[in-house]
C-alpha cells in the first residue's frame, strides 16, 4: 500500500491524477496465488486440450508423467524454462519452474537447463514443454531459440511453448515463425488491453479521445523527466499494457509503472 501511495504521489495536477486513476483501473495484477492458479490451469485444462486437438505420437498424461520420481522410469518429457544462458537466474522462466515444482509436485529431475536440451533429445526425450510467465511480441522467445544448441528442429519432437499469459499477436507471429511448435497460452490479451488503442476502455469517458490521451502521456513523460527511448515509451513492442505479476512486471508495460529514477519518480512495481 505504501508503494501505491508513493507512486500516486508522482502525479501532481488533477489531470495527472485522473490519468493515473484510469491506468490503475485498467491494471491487471496477478498475485502469486493467482499465478499458481494459472499454472494449475495449464496442466489441468490447456495441455489436456492440446493433447486432444493435436494428439502426441504416444499417449501422454502430462502431470502424471512429470510427477514420476523413479530414475529408472523416464517419462521422456522435459520442462525447459525460457531463459537464455546469458540471463539472470532470477528470470521469470525459472520462477515459473519453481512454482510448478512446489505447487504441482513436478519432479525437478524433469526440469532441465535450456543448454542441455540437445543431450536429452539424443537420449530419447520425445516431449519438450517450454514455459514462461509472459509472451508479448514473441521476440524474446525467438532470441531464446537462436541460443539453443538444438541439432534437430521442433518437427523432430512434440514441442510446445505455453506461457501463462500472452498477447494474441505474439501467439500468431510465433506460430507463423515456428510452424512445428505448438504455441498456446492460459490467458490471452488483445487490443482492448492496450491502454491507448481505440478498442481500450481505459479512458472511455465520453470526453477524452485516444490520441489526446496519448499526447498527454508523452507530455507527462517529459514533465516528469522520464528519459526513455521513444521506441520503448509505451513498453516494448509499443504494446501499452498494464499487466503485472507479484513476482515481475513485463517490459511491454507502460514504463511509468516500473520506472525508477534519481529525480524522484517512484515505481509502482520493481523490475
Amino acid at each position: 500500500m505504501s508503494r501505491l501511495r508513493s507512486w500516486f504521489a508522482n502525479f501532481a495536477t488533477t489531470e495527472e491524477k485522473y490519468f493515473a486513476a484510469c491506468v490503475l483501473d485498467s491494471l491487471i495484477y496477478r498475485s502469486d496465488a493467482q499465478t499458481v492458479a494459472l499454472s494449475n490451469h495449464l496442466f489441468q485444462r490447456l495441455l489436456p486440450d492440446l493433447s486432444r486437438i493435436d494428439p502426441p505420437p504416444v499417449g501422454l498424461n502430462w502431470i502424471d508423467q512429470l510427477r514420476k520420481s523413479s530414475p529408472s522410469v523416464d517419462p521422456r518429457v522435459r520442462i525447459i524454462p525460457v531463459v537464455r544462458p546469458d540471463e539472470s537466474p532470477t528470470k521469470s522462466g525459472y520462477i515459473v519452474a519453481r512454482l510448478l515444482k512446489r505447487n504441482l509436485r513436478i519432479n525437478e529431475r524433469w526440469i532441465i537447463q535450456p543448454q542441455s536440451i540437445d543431450d536429452h533429445l539424443k537420449k530419447g526425450t520425445a516431449f519438450c514443454l517450454f514455459i514462461d510467465d509472459f509472451l508479448g511480441t514473441g521476440d524474446e522467445f525467438e532470441s531464446f531459440v537462436k541460443t539453443l544448441p538444438l541439432d534437430r528442429p521442433f518437427s523432430a519432437v512434440y514441442a510446445a511453448y505455453t506461457p501463462l499469459v500472452a498477447y494474441k499477436q505474439g501467439l500468431v507471429d510465433l506460430r507463423a515463425k515456428f510452424p512445428h511448435l505448438r504455441v498456446m497460452a492460459v490467458e490471452t490479451l488483445d487490443e482492448s488491453h492496450r491502454l491507448f488503442h481505440p478498442e481500450s476502455h481505459c479512458f472511455e469517458d465520453g470526453i477524452n479521445e485516444v490520441e489526446t490521451v496519448k499526447t498527454f502521456y508523452y507530455d507527462l513523460l517529459d514533465r516528469k523527466g522520464i528519459r526513455i527511448d521513444p521506441a520503448y515509451a509505451c513498453g516494448y513492442g509499443r504494446l501499452e499494457l498494464a499487466y503485472a505479476f507479484e513476482h515481475a512486471i513485463p517490459d511491454n508495460n507502460l514504463p511509468i509503472l516500473w520506472w525508477s529514477s534519481a529525480n524522484g519518480w517512484n515505481p509502482l512495481f520493481v523490475r
